[in-house]
């Protein structure tokens, strides 16, 4: 269960991020057993979302319509503090037996460089609650054992632009993160995980 709310808080990220404005209100309803999945038909060396955090130590309580979080999180990826990590979201559509994509994508060339910005959507959902940034930021996740600190903090419902296709339904979020050294060559690991959701959308 405690995964499941985990999963929630990511979802919650991705969508504040692929966000432009505001238009319709999405509601994320789960299947306790099927939210997290690894990526599919990936090559050996191709991480979970295991191979990035420690979870364990995350509390997510659900309150009426909001998400209440608190804990820690711990980064265990086996990288270099040098390496530029390479971010990527793609967001699917179950549609007609097979999983589409949508036009909801986005690639964030140095992860680390805009981790704590405050002008970019994250900062304002997740990391601005890290209370121990000044003491880890230069870190990123590209240090094994360090450890995010959070003070409480409310989820509250996600809203995003959505002028060209449906939202309704079943997806997945992909999220794949991948290293490169200072010479630009791909670290043998890589992440990849998906989280699957029934989404609804309310235009407000």
């Amino acid at each position: 269960m405690w995964l499941s709310r985990v999963v929630l808080v990511l979802l919650a990220i991705v969508f504040e991020i692929v966000s432009y404005s505001k238009g319709y209100q999405i509601r994320i309803r789960f299947d306790d057993d099927e939210i997290f999945s690894d990526c599919r038909d990936q090559l050996d060396g191709v991480l979970n979302i295991s191979g990035v955090w420690d979870l364990t130590e995350l509390t997510i309580e659900s309150q009426s319509d909001q998400i209440k979080v608190s804990g820690n999180t711990t980064s265990v990826w086996d990288i270099q503090l040098t390496d530029r990590v390479v971010g990527s979201i793609d967001v699917y559509k179950f549609y007609r037996r097979e999983w589409v994509p949508t036009i909801y994508k986005i690639n964030v060339p140095d992860v680390c460089s805009t981790m704590y910005d405050k002008n970019q959507y994250w900062y304002s959902l997740w990391t601005q609650y890290i209370t121990n940034a000044d003491d880890i930021k230069d870190k990123c996740i590209n240090v094994r054992g360090v450890k995010y600190i959070h003070r409480p903090f409310i989820l509250k419902d996600l809203q995003f632009n959505n002028q060209m296709t449906t939202v309704e339904g079943p997806h997945k979020i992909q999220i794949q993160l991948k290293a490169f050294n200072v010479f630009g060559k791909l670290r043998p690991t890589s992440i990849c995980f998906e989280l699957k959701a029934y989404f609804e959308t309310k235009f407000i």
